[in-house]
């Protein structure tokens, strides 16, 4: 699995400073969710949208309401298990990929508590960043990142941002261990030009806290006890970051890394579905939506980091394809640096626009 920041890790003079907060989640964070999770935290239920015309028009008309039994049952909603073998069998089906460049472009969100005069409040620093992956060792890899600045995160956060003169700029601190957060700088809410970095054949991704390259990443197994295996070489205690030590919940949190924001391929990406079903703590959110409003199927974990305490990491899945199309995560039990949290704040989130392979040179600048 890789975050945000492990991905760019070799790429850091292409993005500010202030674009990796202190508090990102150690996973990719999930979408918004329709009844069940995944709005981080942002948990807004999704209403159907009505036309006026259509209230106009419903007015206007006596309706007689026949209580009728329906002659075919609702579909009943996937069970975990059945929503993680449906996405292996979808990503099976994907045709092998040509092309110099794997081309990967992702939407992140990532709450902050930042101050303006004696409030405090929550605000949600939303980018984008494009990463022309080479997959040669003639061209080189090229990621662009660009800040589409902050936003409150909840209405609540709007009002208290309202109700301190909506201030340009705000003090955003580092989250300290108890959830308290340390004296600010003053940041800009406004987003931000691109910023473009360079690198040569290197490797910008991490699988269980290691770096791994484009030729690593292509040779994984595509059966899911092999990629166990090779997965497991890779597992230690005390880990990098903030990864599991329990070697189930480590495989949990690496191998939905391999769905999400790690570009592999479609086998393997099934290998990985196939894998996650066979752990334990797993459950369906039933259809859900990101934050682009796209459907999907969802599924979620939760595991007590030891930084943030309890968190659950939400999944939307596109079920044509077996593609990821983001996820999120939320607070379920505060504790360390998140603290002061309420349960089911939204820590993060992220959302995947565009996966594809092109002969196409990236963006120079």
């Amino acid at each position: 699995m890789t975050n945000r920041t492990d991905l760019m890790k070799t790429l850091t003079g292409a993005r500010p400073a202030r674009l990796d907060p202190p508090r990102t989640p150690p996973l990719p964070d999930p979408l918004p969710f329709a009844a069940a999770p995944r709005d981080h935290g942002r948990r807004r239920g999704f209403a159907a949208l009505i036309s006026a015309g259509a209230l106009v028009a419903a007015a206007a008309v006596a309706v007689v309401v026949v209580d009728r039994k329906p002659s075919v049952e609702p579909a009943r909603p996937l069970t975990a298990s059945q929503l993680l073998l449906t996405a292996a069998e979808r990503s099976s089906a994907e045709k092998p990929v040509t092309g110099k460049y794997l081309v990967v472009r992702i939407e992140y969100g990532t709450v902050m508590t930042v101050g303006a005069g004696t409030s405090t409040f929550q605000m949600t620093e939303k980018g984008v960043d494009q990463t022309w992956l080479s997959r040669t060792r003639s061209e080189p890899t090229r990621v662009t990142s660009q800040s589409l600045g902050m936003t409150p995160t909840t209405p609540a956060d709007e009002a208290a941002w309202r109700a301190a003169g909506s201030p340009k700029k705000v003090l955003l601190g580092k989250p300290l261990p108890d959830g308290s957060v340390a004296e600010g700088e003053p940041v800009s809410i406004a987003g931000g030009k691109p910023h473009t970095g360079s690198a040569g054949y290197v490797d910008v991704y991490a699988v269980g806290g290691k770096t791994a390259s484009v030729p690593y990443l292509e040779a994984l197994p595509t059966e899911p006890e092999a990629l166990r295996a090779a997965l497991l070489k890779n597992f230690a205690v005390d880990g990098p970051g903030d990864l599991p030590d329990d070697p189930e919940q480590w495989l949990l949190v690496v191998a939905s890394g391999l769905i999400t924001d790690i570009p592999v391929s479609g086998p393997v990406r099934a290998a990985a579905f196939r894998l996650i079903a066979t752990l334990p703590g797993v459950r369906s959110l039933g259809e859900v939506a990101d934050r682009h409003g796209r459907r999907g199927q969802g599924f979620a974990y939760a595991r007590t980091t030891r930084s943030g305490g309890e968190i659950e990491y939400r999944f939307v899945i596109d079920e044509a394809t077996g593609r990821a199309l983001g996820h999120e995560a939320v607070v379920l039990q505060p504790g360390g640096i998140n603290a002061r949290q309420a349960p089911g704040s939204l820590l993060g989130y992220s959302v995947v626009l565009d996966q594809r392979t092109t002969d196409e040179k990236p963006p120079s600048k």
